[in-house]
């Protein structure tokens, strides 16, 4: 019986031999792919419900320790020639180890949401753990934090109390909504204090109505008494007003709109130091003249004396199949748009709305979800995809010019 079998036996170790080399040849190459890669594979496989919320796996933790090491970083570029360059603090993100360590390493300020409902759930009491959070985390990182936004959407943050009907006078008399929100930006800016070096005062007025306060004053009226009371309770730091103009560039049209009411406004005395564009980019949308859009922009906001600020950037890489190389086309539009606010020393800060691929609004927006959606600059394992080392090329292009004593004319 021995001899029979002999020769099977010694078939199936050798199989079993050439199975176990195969498979640790096919471990080796899969080390090998990109990051951006592992990153299409992932956004394509559902990730367990814990996984934007549970501790990431030791290894992804090591290699992204790896990088940081080997590289430089974002900030550690920016940081100098003084320019602000952040994400967003995103608060069912910060149990994850991944999500702190690119935070805090990689940007130098952050946006820290101070929204009403959240920090003034019931009226005359105030919720500040959120921002002490962020004002921790930003101290223990040496960053600087932007406050956004005190008067935005009453449905994004407006607590129920304060908008309880949704048209007409909104339940109450003028008065009574002007020192709730003169209350409710002096408590919250000067609870701030100088952890935040700018405020986001008023979000998208022209592209909302901002209720119940547009129709308790009127938009100008709201805004103006937005900004005096933010003045009035930290005159330190840069009161920002800001606009979204489209996912396909800057409407050229509105953005002219948006700047009339800045000079408006401001020749009455209103104190915007700075004016700041979204620019959530649809790659398959976007314009060829987007970068001459975008230094318009810049140019509007020199010529009105004030600040230009990108608030919050991100870039939808097209639907399958709208570009032979999505990420390579990704990495250009974050590297042109990066590269055209520094040549603009009036354009200081640049704020990516998110961290990794693994959150994004795109994914999970009522209107139109792309659930494909892989617009930042770190993928779902926090590894750095072409898109971060466009933005970083882009900075090392502004210091090395700054050094050579050259200025630096964008791409």
């Amino acid at each position: 019986m021995k001899s029979r079998f002999r020769p099977q036996k010694r078939l199936s170790l050798l199989v079993t031999s050439l199975c176990t080399i195969g498979a640790l040849l096919l471990a080796r190459s899969a080390t090998l792919l990109p990051a951006w890669q592992s990153s299409v594979q992932d956004a394509t496989t559902p990730a367990p419900a814990s996984a934007s919320q549970g501790p990431a796996p030791a290894n992804a933790s090591s290699r992204a320790a790896t990088k940081l090491q080997n590289t430089p970083t974002l900030r550690s570029i920016a940081d100098t020639f003084g320019f602000h360059i952040g994400g967003i603090m995103q608060p069912k993100m910060f149990d994850n180890p991944l999500y702190r360590d690119a935070l805090g390493s990689e940007f130098n300020v952050f946006t820290s949401f101070v929204f009403m409902k959240q920090v003034e759930p019931v009226e005359g009491h105030y919720d500040f753990s959120g921002m002490d959070r962020d004002i921790q985390f930003a101290r223990d990182h040496q960053q600087k934090l932007f406050g956004a936004a005190p008067i935005y959407r009453a449905g994004v943050v407006a607590p129920d109390w304060l908008v309880p009907q949704r048209f007409g006078n909104f339940g109450r008399p003028a008065a009574e909504f002007d020192k709730i929100m003169k209350d409710y930006i002096e408590t919250t800016v000067g609870h701030g204090g100088d952890s935040y070096y700018a405020w986001e005062v008023v979000d998208e007025p022209l592209s909302n109505k901002n209720q119940p306060w547009e129709a308790a004053f009127g938009r100008d009226e709201y805004i103006s008494k937005a900004f005096r009371y933010a003045r009035a309770a930290n005159p330190n730091v840069v009161l920002e007003l800001n606009e979204t103009f489209g996912q396909a560039g800057i409407d050229r049209a509105k953005c002219d709109q948006f700047f009339d009411l800045v000079e408006r406004l401001k020749a009455r005395g209103v104190p915007i130091d700075a004016a700041g564009t979204e620019m959530h980019i649809e790659a398959q949308q976007l314009r060829p003249t987007y970068l001459d859009e975008l230094k318009y922009f810049l140019d509007r906001a020199r010529a009105a004396k004030v600040q230009a600020y990108i608030t919050e950037m991100d870039v939808y890489q097209g639907p399958p199949g709208a570009f032979p190389d999505p990420m390579e086309r990704q990495k250009q539009i974050y590297h042109d748009v990066t590269a055209t606010c520094l040549a603009d020393s009036n354009c200081n800060t640049l704020i990516f709305f998110g961290v990794s691929d693994i959150r994004t609004w795109l994914r999970a927006k009522v209107r139109e979800p792309r659930a494909d959606a892989q617009p930042l600059l770190f993928d779902e394992m926090y590894q750095p995809k072409p898109a971060y080392y466009g933005v970083l090329e882009a900075l090392q292009e502004h210091a090395a010019a700054l050094k050579n004593g050259r200025k630096h004319g964008g791409p």
